[in-house]
């Protein structure tokens, strides 16, 4: 069940496993990987963390992952696509949607959830554990109502998320080599991705308090690419994510992420990717539909 394909908005996976069974299928999903029993490793992007009960991994689509179970683990996995996301206009206006998505972008890329230090208020972290338990027990039980009692508490839960990686992102969590983490500055530019004013030099400069050469040099000699360069691969990354996951037009997606125009997107997207918006999505959408 762990690598069937979604073809709901969202589904809930509660399972005991002692072995990891090798994904085949791209999963067009995000999913929170929650360890409720059990031991091991996971392994996300070629990077590996031990896991205990409690732990909270996020996992975005394109992210490559898997685990090691060292001690039978009971897995609670929430799947949802981008239409879950959309659907919440069921229960929200527009501009909390359009947040929604924003926030999404966020949490799922985040340093922190990829290693699972999410929980900086351990109130919150008890109030997570109580939602993934009852979201799991209602998709079990399926009383009356309870498709309504899961996407609220998911999308109570995704709050939560968000509120304590931006607690985490607040703190200057200090490197031995500088005064200031770079960990913060990206954290900073993805906060910010959809506000192009955020993210100007002099901007930037003032809010690290640093000068804008020492600030380039500073982020280039730690992550081994300009700041500019970083705001474009991520905002193509991003790109990627709504060409794979939604149905919005790329004029739509080039107005999103502030670029001049869609033909201007097109250039910058073939430049670094080799093929057309539309041709990645095209061959995302094959890839989902093909038998494995």
């Amino acid at each position: 069940m762990f690598h069937q394909l979604i073809h709901e908005p969202y589904d809930i996976i509660l399972e005991e496993k002692d072995t990891w069974e090798s994904t085949r299928l791209p999963q067009p999903a995000f999913q929170l990987v929650y360890i409720r029993d059990g031991k091991g490793y996971h392994y996300i992007n070629g990077n590996r963390y031990e896991y205990s009960p409690g732990k909270l991994f996020l996992v975005a689509p394109e992210d490559q992952y898997h685990c090691d179970i060292t001690e039978a683990t009971t897995f609670i996995i929430i799947r949802f696509t981008q239409l879950f996301i959309t659907q919440l206009k069921d229960e929200a206006d527009r501009v909390e949607l359009c947040d929604w998505m924003k926030k999404t972008d966020y949490i799922f890329h985040n340093y922190h959830a990829k290693s699972a230090c999410i929980f900086r208020d351990t109130a919150d972290e008890a109030m997570a554990r109580s939602l993934l338990c009852s979201i799991a027990r209602e998709h079990q039980q399926r009383g009356k109502g309870y498709q309504l009692i899961i996407r609220q508490s998911i999308s109570i839960l995704l709050n939560l998320v968000a509120r304590n990686l931006l607690m985490s992102e607040s703190k200057d969590v200090q490197e031995n080599s500088g005064q200031f983490s770079v960990l913060r500055m990206i954290s900073h530019l993805q906060e910010h991705i959809y506000q192009p004013e955020m993210l100007r030099m002099p901007v930037l400069a003032e809010t690290f308090n640093m000068s804008v050469n020492y600030l380039g040099e500073y982020f280039k000699k730690h992550t081994g690419e300009s700041i500019q360069d970083y705001i474009i691969s991520y905002k193509l990354k991003l790109v990627e994510i709504r060409l794979s996951y939604s149905n919005m037009r790329v004029r739509e997606i080039a107005q999103e992420f502030g670029f001049t125009d869609e033909s201007y997107l097109s250039r910058l997207f073939k430049k670094h990717r080799g093929i057309t918006p539309g041709m990645h999505r095209k061959n995302t959408r094959q890839q989902q539909t093909s038998p494995a």
